[in-house]
């Protein structure tokens, strides 16, 4: 062995499998200069803990599956030089403008991935919009609602998380977000009013970014949605498409779409087969009206490839000019409506532009199974805030890595690095009985423990004896003990 052991210090180094582990995750996180952006933002912390220590550590945490109650309960390796007040004091920080610092992390990302030149294997970028619910255990959490859970088919306890994702051609990426409580029917949140009183609530200056986000909570849905992609365009982020279901796809939001950049993008999503007027050959209809009368048309068309029979028509929902397809799979299926406002596209490009849509129920999915979005239990509706923005975090830096690496899916990537952090974990413990053994083994011999250290790495005849005076004190006590 070369290498010189004067401590246990220097021991510790060289058993501890940090530099495979933790320094391979960090050097992700280094890629996105989160100290240089938290600076140029104005996030920075002015004392104690730096803001980059306490959002790294979080993050970690995450990537292991731990909250932080779990970190400190189980005393995880070396992160734990602060109390974790400090954490939870982050995650409530009224002056934090997480938006910025998400919006910004996308930024970075598409920066290193021009900067690496790494192509997409997509020509067309998309700004995608959905939401997903987030269920809560807690009535007292600050605007806590019932929603409806389309999933489940009924009525849970928590909040809408409407979310905004950019697709650069080959990655997904989450960059903005807001969450939503409902009124329901009654208009009282689906709560008693025993409950609503119950609820955690905090004075803020209205003109703090968390104020802002609490607003939100009682916006419409599609209303937020125009303002982000609004802000999203406005911090440089370019895509030719927006993708959206039936849930959001509006006369409102498709003339907002096309005043964005004066027209540079174009609407793509399904519709709601309801009461909706189309115009159509100066006539207007609803969709099943359309169906009946152009049914069998010349505008009556079979798709091949993807197995379905489709109506193309060009029509007008308001003053926006669009293309519509009806579509059915089979004969016994009903009718879905495709629109566009892209008017030379065909029904198989628009099709599969539509298709990248899936890519936001992945990153959901991947989100909550992986690392945890929406298990954060904290009353404050800003530490929710936080807790999103610190899970989209996370799996923008696994992202970069996964398109720099051999992993074929997220799942496979998150895996290995949780076991990574998990051996880490396992290390450090192994590490602090084996220095408690030394130490006690130095005191019995009358040396100093890091002068036996140096002795039994440099010098085999020494630690030969060590060895046999270390087996003569264990036959001692067992002798003892009968």
């Amino acid at each position: 062995m070369h290498t010189k052991i004067t401590n246990f210090h220097e021991l510790s180094k060289l058993l501890s499998v940090k530099n495979n582990v933790e320094e391979d995750i960090m050097t992700y996180f280094v890629h996105f200069g989160l100290g240089h952006l938290l600076h140029r933002l104005s996030l920075e912390k002015q004392g104690g803990i730096s803001a980059v220590q306490l959002i790294l550590s979080l993050c970690l945490f995450r990537i292991n599956g731990e909250s932080i109650h779990s970190i400190y309960k189980k005393s995880f390796y070396d992160l734990l030089d602060t109390g974790k007040n400090c954490y939870y004091r982050m995650m409530s920080r009224s002056s934090m403008d997480w938006r910025r610092l998400l919006l910004g992390i996308g930024m970075r990302f598409e920066s290193i991935v021009r900067r690496e030149k790494a192509e997409a294997e997509h020509s067309s970028t998309c700004f995608i919009i959905d939401d997903t619910t987030l269920e809560k255990l807690g009535m007292a959490m600050e605007r806590i609602s019932k929603v409806f859970d389309h999933v489940a088919g009924r009525c849970v306890l928590g909040y809408k998380l409407l979310l905004l994702a950019y697709f650069d051609g080959k990655s997904t990426l989450p960059i903005d977000f807001s969450l939503h409580r409902e009124k329901g029917r009654k208009g009282d949140y689906g709560l008693k009013a025993s409950d609503r009183r119950k609820q955690f609530c905090k004075c803020r200056d209205k003109d703090a970014p968390d104020c802002r986000r609490l607003q939100e909570s009682d916006m419409e849905k599609p209303s937020v949605a125009i303002e982000m992609l609004r802000r999203a365009w406005k911090y440089g982020y370019r895509a030719r498409y927006v993708l959206c279901d039936s849930w959001f796809t509006s006369e409102k939001l498709i003339a907002a779409v096309r005043s964005i950049g004066n027209g540079a993008m174009h609407l793509a999503g399904l519709a709601r087969m309801g009461n909706t007027k189309y115009q159509v050959m100066g006539r207007r209809h609803n969709a099943l009206e359309l169906v009946a009368l152009y049914e069998r048309s010349e505008f009556f068309h079979e798709c091949r490839k993807y197995k379905c029979h489709y109506i193309s028509l060009k029509g007008k929902i308001g003053k926006q000019s669009v293309r519509i397809f009806l579509v059915k799979y089979g004969r016994n299926t009903t009718w879905n409506i495709l629109l566009t406002t892209d008017l030379n596209s065909s029904f198989v490009q628009t099709f599969e532009i539509y298709q990248i849509r899936w890519n936001i129920e992945i990153v959901n999915k991947e989100c909550k199974q992986y690392l945890g979005l929406g298990g954060y239990q904290g009353r404050d509706f800003d530490g929710q805030i936080a807790d999103c923005t610190l899970c989209f975090m996370t799996y923008t830096v696994m992202t970069l890595k996964k398109r720099f690496s051999d992993y074929e899916t997220l799942g496979e990537l998150f895996s290995a690095e949780r076991d990574g952090l998990m051996a880490l974990t396992l290390w450090k413990r192994i590490l602090a009985c084996l220095e408690r053994f030394l130490q006690a083994l130095a005191d019995v011999l009358g040396l100093d423990a890091d002068r036996l250290i140096v002795d039994m790495m440099e010098n085999e005849e020494l630690a030969q004896e060590y060895k046999v005076l270390a087996n003569a004190i264990e036959g001692y006590r067992e002798q003892k003990a009968v």
